[in-house]
C-alpha cells in the first residue's frame, strides 16, 4: 500500500488498534496540540516516499514507544478546516500494555459504542463509524 502524494495534499495516517476483547485504542491530545482534549486514533503526516504502514508504525513508536502489526485500510476522510488533509485509518494490533505519551496526555482501550460517547477528533469520527460497520459485516 502505496502514500499517495500529491503535490498539493498531505495524507495522515491514523492506527485503529483493537484488541481480542474487541475493545480499541484511544489517545486524548494533549494541551499544547491542536485540537486540544480531543480523543484520536493517534498517528501523523506521511512522509515522501513513505508507505501508509510505515509512517503509521514510525508514529506509534515515535508518540507511543509502542510496536505494531498493521493491517487492512479501514477508511478515509478529509479533515475538516483543511481541504488540504487526508486522513486514512488502517487496522493494527500491538503487544505492547502500555504506552508512553509524548504529544497525548492520557489514553485508553474503550468499546467502539464507548468510543462514540467520548469527544472525538472530527476526522475520526466518520472513521470510528467505518470501523464499526466493517464489523458488523
Amino acid at each position: 500500500m502505496e502514500a499517495l502524494m500529491e503535490a498539493n495534499r498531505a495524507v495522515v495516517v491514523c492506527g485503529i488498534l483493537e484488541e481480542a476483547q474487541g475493545r480499541i485504542f484511544l489517545a486524548r491530545r494533549g494541551a499544547d496540540q491542536a485540537l486540544a482534549g480531543c480523543w484520536e486514533f493517534p498517528g501523523g503526516k506521511v512522509e515522501p516516499g513513505e508507505s501508509l504502514e510505515a509512517a503509521l508504525c514510525r508514529e506509534f513508536r515515535e508518540e507511543l514507544a509502542m510496536e505494531l502489526r498493521v493491517g487492512e485500510e479501514i477508511g478515509r476522510t478529509r479533515i475538516p478546516g483543511n481541504g488540504s488533509l487526508e486522513l486514512v485509518a488502517l487496522r493494527a494490533w500491538t503487544d505492547d500494555e502500555r504506552p508512553v505519551l509524548t504529544v497525548h496526555d492520557r489514553w485508553c482501550w474503550v468499546s467502539p459504542l464507548e468510543a462514540q460517547g467520548l469527544e472525538l477528533a472530527p476526522a475520526d469520527i466518520p472513521l470510528l463509524e467505518a470501523f464499526m460497520a466493517a464489523r458488523s459485516e
